[in-house]
């Protein structure tokens, strides 16, 4: 899957000595206890005075730190902040949103994007509505219980045992007749959805509502956020349910590969 910034003129000539600044940081990432300006130039296949130049540049800019009393470099501080500062959730809505609106229109019911907040609850970010006549509110910005919605479902089908015990010691509310409330029933639940990889909930959030929906984990295996189509579950029966998670399926594999 190639990924495009449709945004930006791809016929504008590359900047080269950008790239060849990209090739020397991950060239010094290889080198985890620093390398000298020569082993870098050789790893990344430049010039010794080129790799010098940029190597010098960027340490101006903190990009990358000279070990003292020693002629190597190491990756540089601002690098750490940069990444520290990149928000998981924001990342992930820009690669997803495009791919999202044609998920819409594939599957012809709304589908929404919700990221992991800091609380560790789930906040939708993105909503794409269907073309039917009938269709769902918005979630944007809202919260749902956890136990009802098959997003809630795929964040707790993550917990860890202490974690998830301590959710099922609280009380839950059955809104509607279909709720799964007791302990055991979503144990149970929760064990499908490890096992089949999604989660479904019909008629348990809001009687004539149906969704399914995809975790989404980045790098470390963390859940960064959960890809949501629901529909009235008249409309969006099992066959149409089924064909989705297909669809989200894909869809996932190319965020995770992207993030």
């Amino acid at each position: 899957m190639v990924w495009a910034i449709h945004s930006m003129d791809r016929s504008v000539t590359v900047n080269q000595s950008v790239r060849k600044a990209i090739t020397l940081l991950r060239a010094t990432a290889e080198h985890q206890d620093g390398a000298s300006v020569s082993a870098l130039a050789r790893t990344a296949g430049l010039p010794r005075a080129t790799a010098l130049r940029l190597i010098r540049t960027m340490e101006d800019e903190q990009l990358l730190l000279r070990v003292p009393d020693a002629d190597r470099v190491v990756l540089g501080p601002e690098l750490v902040r940069l990444a520290r500062d990149v928000d998981p959730g924001a990342l992930l809505l820009g690669l997803a949103r495009g791919r999202l609106a044609d998920l819409c229109t594939e599957v012809r019911e709304t589908v929404t994007l919700s990221v992991v907040a800091a609380d560790g609850g789930l906040d939708v970010v993105y909503q794409a509505d269907g073309p039917q006549l009938l269709v769902v509110r918005s979630w944007t910005r809202q919260r749902f219980p956890l136990h009802a919605s098959s997003s809630g479902k795929v964040l707790l089908a993550g917990y860890d045992d202490a974690r998830l015990a301590a959710f099922l010691s609280r009380p839950r509310a059955a809104l509607t007749p279909a709720t799964l409330t007791s302990a055991g029933a979503l144990r149970r639940e929760l064990a499908r959805v490890r096992e089949q990889g999604f989660a479904a909930s019909v008629d348990e959030l809001e009687e004539g509502l149906a969704s399914v929906s995809v975790g989404v984990h980045g790098d470390a295996g963390a859940l960064v956020g959960v890809v949501n189509a629901h529909g009235l579950s008249l409309r969006f029966d099992a066959a149409a349910r089924a064909g989705a998670v297909e669809r989200m399926r894909v869809l996932v594999a190319d965020l995770e590969a992207a993030l």
